[in-house]
């Protein structure tokens, strides 16, 4: 499905990339893992185009891009093939949970009003929050925003969905609400690709780990194989160190 090669990003003389190879099959659940600053959401952000990329190539469904040399139009229709849930939710404040899922859908989509509340209703329901679909974001727990955060991206009904660390704005006791519905996502076939710090999600539900360091791959394989029999000195010092402990119910 998803398929990047030579993937590197400088800024000014900082490398933060450098010749990221990674391939993505529909269904997959792919964990990226790694200390802060070692490029993990930067490499989220260059795979959506909100970052330009120094070099690479990124093949998605059968065409190949050079992603230093992507026009407008392509851009906008990789986008409207991928979902994008952030750390900061990004929700618009004037708007309740159900117009933040219909926003998209009208407005880049041009969905009917009618039919686009139907479907934010759907999966509102889905996640858990219809019965929250006339709140505004300052009303919603921090859990509650970052799942009317997820309706949204679903709403599309994107190919794959990226998750940039969707839980790290989220005190413990709500991390598990999040997880729970990416879980059952993951449940359902959605292929995802996941910057998480959340060790028991990449253990119990990723199907693919990747732990990045300094902008590089550094060892990645079969969730259950990485941490079960991990091969990098760095990969083993850096599971040490991060707790495998927490269950969240998932």
């Amino acid at each position: 499905m998803i398929q990047v090669s030579g993937l590197s990003k400088q800024f000014e003389s900082t490398k933060v990339l450098n010749e990221i190879d990674l391939t993505v099959s529909k269904g997959e659940v792919i964990a990226i893992l790694g200390p802060s600053g070692s490029g993990k959401t930067t490499l989220l952000r260059c795979l959506s185009f909100l970052e330009n990329a120094t070099q690479g190539f990124l093949t998605f469904n059968g065409k190949t891009y050079d992603m230093t040399r992507v026009t407008k139009k392509q851009i906008r229709s990789i986008r409207m093939k991928l979902g994008f849930v952030f750390q900061g939710f990004n929700l618009f404040r004037n708007k309740t949970a159900l117009q933040n899922v219909t926003e998209g859908l009208t407005t880049a989509r041009h969905i009917s009003k009618t039919d686009a509340e139907k479907k934010a209703h759907e999966m509102l329901k889905k996640v858990g929050m219809d019965y929250r679909s006339d709140f505004y974001p300052d009303e919603l727990s921090g859990g509650q925003q970052q799942r009317v955060a997820i309706a949204r991206a679903i709403a599309a009904n994107p190919e794959v969905i990226l998750f940039d660390e969707p839980t790290s704005a989220l005190d413990p006791e709500l991390t598990g609400e999040v997880l729970s519905v990416m879980k059952k996502l993951a449940e359902e076939g959605t292929t995802m690709i996941v910057v998480t710090h959340e060790m028991s999600f990449a253990q119990k539900v990723a199907s693919h780990v990747i732990f990045m360091e300094d902008g590089v791959i550094v060892e990645e394989g079969a969730a259950r194989d990485f941490f079960a029999h991990p091969k990098e000195e760095r990969t083993i010092r850096f599971l040490k160190k991060s707790s495998i402990d927490y269950d969240y119910s998932i």
